[in-house]
């Protein structure tokens, strides 16, 4: 049959809909067919290109959303660029400006600026004269607009500590919800700073979350290869980007992490913790990478014919292509299963409850570095539940809805409920349980997807322990990340071309160990004791704002782990344009930072027979305190460090180092120099030696002195 676009045309000139561009016609020809009613009407050439003409469309018209948003996500532009305005209002101590009336639908170059104009009327064709008046009358009136359109300040956040440059400062966007965080420290740039850049790559998903609060903190999207950005979003660095980065810039993953996101390579990471140090890294069910250990499985099978397993594909997510199978299987699902290349997971048949239904957490975890291992993890997160009640029953292994509870699979449930921001609702109604009733008389979600918040308290109300359960989560957290550190070392090291200095390997123009940041999302499902287990780990978690509880939890998530990386500007950002003129800023002064643009710690530059040398003489110290007299320039200035990102960290909790991290010494192998610094100050007082009083004489004189005390 003819294409859609020629039966459409034809059909549209048989009905006089549209008018024909030439009277000159081809005869109908019927095509050599045994039932003669099967035509083809072949239409002139000048008549087929008419029809192949598709009406322009305006750039609003074509705007789309990015993929896995819902495009009411979107909406929010205005109130995203006026919330950048207004905290930059309360930094700079002014009341919050007065919102300018917007249209919605006209749209920057870059997606999600919203104008205070109407959508240009499509052009028609005028004479010259009557082009020129035309022009004469919108050029003024376009030039009004570009004044009126918002200006981009970014607001600084001064560090605690005297002599420290200060780093960008994200705050929350209006459209979010979220309570904004502290800005008493905030300090607010002029309109005549420098602008500063981000570049945004399209090898990984936009999200409003992303993009909404880069843009309120005053940055502007350019091209990678522009290479004046201070934040890279994007996939794994390249070896040429490592090679490329200079010391202050920033990149939102490191080279290797898909050790953790593929589930085959982060099994077999865990799988060597468990032949080393035995149970205590029984931190995932049972697994099998199939089709290698498909000989393993079969005998794990008969050992346990009662058993459930559910396999998933290697590096597949959202749900995608998971089955759920019983120890005896048909010979048509054994064979599949031997030739695809998959894990097979031991299914948690006894899984902790919610009135009935089975849920998993999705955990946000944010890593600042593997070298030392600095790791945070959000206050708040997901809690998904299946949409149908759950049955251990291998006659209902073939309901997804029961068995899985991913976000993608549940939400085409007829069940399903789109979750509300349940803290707005708790604040009206005050301690509000999660669960309604139904009809027949039983309980049902509000809603299938909760904060952590709403399930504390239906934990709570349960007599359960939270608090216990989340501490294992951390456990688990811990526990993945060193015994993935070896691989993510290697891949380092090797991309930079210096494979045997690990993580002291630098790149070309400046990159160090502290140049990358990650966020991922840990699948946590907690069995009927309590106690966690680790599904798998997304290395590029969805923030999708689908939901108004989406769009609080994951745009807070976003500002608070880009302040907490701490991106600095440059320094004609907040010092003084030359020697004698007024300053910038008035909360940052030239003496107050430091001269130097580069404030790399020494100890990320020192080689790494060096550190070997210093962290020798630090462990032979039999006392924490002993360990910090000891402590030189390059352990100092760890310390600040991490310091100063602790007194930024938002919503973000530090999970290691702490005190307790002498615990997971042993599954280093050999602790490395920056994690011993770190984990002997934490265990020598921490941040409380830092207090009015509270050095013990531990500090030296020469120690940058502590100015402020207020964490944001």
């Amino acid at each position: 049959s003819a294409p859609a676009w020629d039966r459409q045309g034809a059909g549209a000139c048989r009905s006089g809909r549209r008018s024909a561009p030439s009277s000159r016609r081809v005869p109908m020809l019927t095509r050599n067919c045994s039932r003669p009613r099967f035509r083809r009407r072949v239409l002139s050439a000048r008549c087929t290109k008419t029809q192949r003409r598709r009406p322009s469309r305006s750039a609003a018209d074509e705007r789309e959303a990015p993929h896995g948003e819902d495009p009411e996500a979107h909406d929010d532009g205005d109130e995203e660029m006026q919330g950048a305005a207004d905290a930059a209002n309360v930094a700079s101590g002014a009341a919050p400006s007065v919102r300018a009336q917007r249209v919605p639908g006209v749209v920057d170059g870059e997606a999600g600026v919203f104008f205070s104009r109407p959508p240009s009327p499509r052009p028609q064709r005028a004479s010259g004269e009557a082009t020129a008046a035309a022009a004469s009358e919108v050029a003024p009136e376009a030039q009004q607009q570009e004044q009126e359109k918002p200006k981009r300040l970014v607001t600084l956040l001064p560090s605690v500590f005297q002599g420290r440059p200060p780093v960008m400062l994200f705050s929350y966007t209006v459209a979010c919800g979220a309570t904004q965080r502290p800005l008493e420290r905030a300090v607010a740039t002029g309109e005549d700073v420098p602008r500063l850049f981000y570049s945004h790559t399209d090898k990984v998903h936009e999200y409003n979350a992303v993009i909404n609060i880069l843009r309120q903190g005053g940055l502007y999207r350019v091209k990678v290869d522009c290479q004046r950005w201070s934040l890279l979003w994007s996939k794994h660095p390249s070896p040429e980007t490592l090679h490329a980065l200079r010391p202050l810039q920033r990149t939102n993953h490191f080279p290797g992490s898909w050790h953790l996101g593929h589930k085959d390579l982060m099994w077999r990471g865990i799988a060597r913790m468990q032949k080393r140090y035995g149970k205590a890294f029984n931190i995932t069910p049972q697994t099998f990478v199939l089709p290698n250990n498909m000989i393993s499985w079969e005998a794990a099978r008969l050992r346990q014919p009662s058993a459930l397993w559910i396999w998933k594909p290697c590096s597949q997510s959202c749900g995608r292509g998971i089955k759920v199978l019983s120890s005896v299987m048909s010979p048509e699902d054994e064979q599949e299963c031997s030739r695809k290349r998959g894990v097979v997971q031991k299914y948690v048949e006894k899984p902790l409850l919610l009135d009935g239904y089975k849920f998993d957490l999705r955990v946000y975890v944010v890593v600042l570095s593997y070298d030392p291992l600095k790791v945070y993890i959000n206050d708040e997160g997901l809690v998904r539940l299946a949409t149908e009640k759950y049955s251990a029953s291998p006659d209902t292994l073939a309901f997804t809805n029961m068995h899985l509870t991913n976000y993608s699979v549940n939400k085409t449930s007829p069940l399903f409920v789109q979750p509300q921001d349940a803290r707005c609702r708790m604040s009206r109604e005050g301690a509000s349980d999660a669960m309604r009733p139904t009809a027949g008389g039983g309980e049902a979600p509000r809603a299938f997807k909760w904060s952590f918040a709403e399930l504390r308290q239906h934990l709570e109300q349960r007599g359960l322990d939270y608090d216990a359960m989340f501490a294992g989560i951390k456990d688990v957290v811990i526990k993945t990340l060193i015994a993935l550190e070896g691989p993510l070392r290697l891949e380092w090291a090797s991309a930079l071309n210096q494979p045997s200095d690990g993580w002291a390997a630098r790149g070309a123009a400046g990159c160090h160990r502290g140049s990358c940041f990650e966020m991922y999302g840990f699948d946590i499902i907690v069995d009927s004791a309590m106690r966690p287990w680790l599904l798998e780990v997304n290395i590029c978690p969805s923030l999708s704002s689908g939901s108004p509880l989406d769009k609080r939890i994951k745009t807070k998530l976003v500002a608070d782990s880009l302040t907490l990386v701490g991106i600095r500007p440059p320094a004609s950002v907040w010092q003084p344009p030359r020697a004698g003129t007024k300053r910038k800023l008035d909360g940052i002064t030239a003496e107050a930072c430091a001269e130097s643009k580069d404030v790399t710690p020494v100890a990320w530059t020192m080689s790494k027979r060096d550190l070997e040398q210093r962290a020798a003489i630090l462990a032979a110290c039999k006392t924490p305190q002993e360990a910090v007299a000891a402590f030189e320039q390059a352990e100092w200035e760890l310390v600040i460090e991490s310091h100063d990102e602790d007194m930024r960290r938002g919503g973000l909790e530090r999970i290691y180092p702490t005190a307790g991290s002498a615990q997971y010494v042993p599954f280093w192998g050999e602790e490395s120099y920056c994690n011993l610094v770190l984990r002997r100050w934490h265990e020598a007082g921490g941040a409380a030696l830092f207090e009015r009083g509270g050095s013990n004489g531990l500090l030296p004189k020469w120690l940058p002195r502590k100015v402020c005390f207020t964490s944001t």
